[in-house]
């Protein structure tokens, strides 16, 4: 007698809520590893309200920078070396800046790497240090949607973002903006800092064009220090 064929089944995919808990997981171990803690899990959590589309980016966004931090730390790299983590990202990606871009990092300066639908794709954890938001959200908005600065500067850097995306500005380049102050819109502590924009940068796929790459100097500010001209360090 000939047995049938049983088919083994294949394992269910992971739920929406699975892989979003799996990744702020994995979130929570990378910002352990850079000495910080995950802000808790709230059940009114902005998630929830993304389209489809947009929770899994938000999921693949969390999952490159965990990856990235934990790797470039368990590879003996020191998170704090900005400079060293940069290059790492954008070799793990295989992304490129022109030359220059990254020669002007120094320790302590916050480099954040927007994609060309204004989202972070990536950003040195000392971020945190200037921010109330939970570690999620920062994958998630556009960068309007989440800080709030003198509209006149806001403009001005959009219409470099879109020089760089257009091929006008091929090249690292200071931009002409003045410090400045940016409070959060969204966040619990609604942080506010003092803003240098030191460099912006195309960030390539080979001759293509795929994201702007921010280099700043921040300051955190007290609210007696708010509204104030404070030059940065």
């Amino acid at each position: 007698m000939q047995l049938s064929e049983q088919t083994v089944p294949s394992p269910s995919p992971l739920s929406i809520d699975e892989q979003y808990k799996n990744a702020r997981a994995l979130l929570r171990e990378a910002l352990k590893a850079t000495g910080r803690v995950y802000l808790s899990h709230r059940t009114d959590d902005h998630f929830y309200q993304l389209s489809d589309q947009e929770q899994l980016d938000v999921i693949k966004g969390i999952g490159n920078w965990a990856n990235t931090v934990l790797e470039f730390v368990a590879s003996g790299g020191d998170h704090r070396n900005t400079k060293n983590l940069v290059r790492y990202y954008l070799a793990r990606m295989s992304l490129l800046t022109p030359m220059g871009f990254i020669d002007n990092i120094v320790d302590g300066d916050i480099v954040e790497i927007y994609g060309d639908d204004a989202k972070r794709l990536f950003f040195n954890p000392e971020l945190f240090d200037y921010s109330s938001y939970a570690p999620d959200v920062m994958f998630s908005n556009q960068w309007w949607n989440l800080y709030q600065r003198d509209g006149d500067i806001s403009q001005k850097i959009h219409d470099y973002c879109i020089d760089i995306f257009v091929g006008r500005k091929a090249d690292p380049f200071v931009p002409d903006l003045p410090v400045c102050e940016v409070t959060e819109i969204k966040s619990r502590g609604r942080y506010t800092s003092s803003m240098m924009m030191k460099s912006m940068s195309p960030v390539k796929v080979g001759d293509k064009v795929v994201g702007v790459a921010c280099l700043e100097r921040l300051k955190l500010l007290s609210g007696e220090q708010i509204q104030s001209t404070h030059p940065l360090s």
